[in-house]
Order: structure tokens, then sequence, then C-alpha cells
């Protein structure tokens, strides 16, 4: 036997309840106005067609273009954006902010290893360096790690890593039987 509700009871309640702690009528109904902080705003995980969203607005700046390519309705990407801090608006251009940290291998020391990167800038530099290294196994053009030389990248825990440029320790790595530069990076959620 089901046990019968007193919806509109519940209502007055849930008005009254919100009205003690100074919020106004819709926000209480869970459908605050424009400009009113929600009671409890949903948080937009990511998935794979949000993520390929970002990736299209780095490229075209256009949110609704890159939403719509990516099959995700322009709203749901314009709130997951908002909710996770990853995109603001200066004037007509979209400002990416995406410092998330990220997961990927980094070939330094002769070894190649699995880190988390703090930003994106670092994972930037550390997939031009993984191309390069992929681009100078191919071809045996050593020009291609001379723009490494030095540079390093830093992980989350804040410790540099140097980016390893030395061709034989790159043979070795690449004829180890492992294939390290595979996969470019991943995110760390």
């Amino acid at each position: 036997m089901s046990k019968h509700r007193d919806y509109k009871a519940e209502y007055q309640r849930r008005i009254a309840n919100a009205a003690k702690r100074g919020l106004s009528r819709s926000q209480a109904r869970g459908h605050a106005r424009a400009g009113e902080t929600a009671i409890k705003p949903k948080a937009i995980k990511s998935d794979e067609r949000l993520e390929a969203a970002l990736k299209l607005l780095r490229q075209t700046g256009s949110q609704r273009r890159a939403a719509k390519e990516a099959g995700v309705s322009a709203e749901r990407f314009r709130r997951f954006l908002r909710s996770n801090s990853l995109a603001e608006r200066q004037g007509r251009q979209w400002q990416i902010n995406d410092n998330r940290p990220r997961r990927m291998t980094v070939v330094s020391g002769g070894d190649a290893r699995e880190l988390t990167l703090r930003d994106f800038e670092q994972a930037s530099l550390n997939g031009k360096h993984l191309a390069a290294v992929g681009a100078f196994l191919r071809t045996n053009d050593i020009d291609l790690l001379r723009p490494f030389e030095g540079q390093s990248v830093i992980d989350a825990d804040g410790q540099a890593h140097l980016l390893e440029i030395d061709p034989n320790a790159l043979y070795r790595l690449a004829h180890a039987g492992s294939e390290v530069f595979h996969e470019i990076y991943r995110l760390n959620l």
C-alpha cells in the first residue's frame, strides 16, 4: 500500500525553510533567476563529447560551433565551462583557462615514465617533445630535438623533469619494445 504525499505542504515547507535562510522564492523552488545563485548548483562532469567540444573551442573560438560539432548542446557546454572554470569571455574572444592536471608519458633521464603534469602549458610542451621524438625516430633528423635542449616539464608535485634529447637514449627506448609515443595525453579526472 502506497503512502499518500501532501505535495502542497512539502512545497510550503520548502518555501518557509528557504525564507529562513534568506533565499528568494525562485531559489527555493529550484529555479533561480538570472543573477541569483542556485541552491545546489549541479556540477557537470566531464565526458568525451564535452572534452572534444573544449578542444574544438580552442581551435575555432566559437562556443556554439564547437558544441554543435562535438554533438553537445550549447547550453550544456556553457554550463560545463562555467562550473569547471575552464574558459571565460574577454570581449569577443574566449580565453581558455584549462589548468587541470594531465597524465602523460614523459621521456626524461633516459627513461619513459607516466607523470601527472601541472597544467595545459606543461602538457603542451611535453606533447610537442613527444611529437619531435617520434619524428626524429622516423627521420633521424637531430635538428628536430634542438628546440628542447635544456627544457623541462613540471609535474603536479612541482618537480622539474629535463626532457631527453640524447639520440642514443631515444633509440634505446624505442627499441625496448614498449610503445612509449602512441598516447599523447589524457586528463587526470
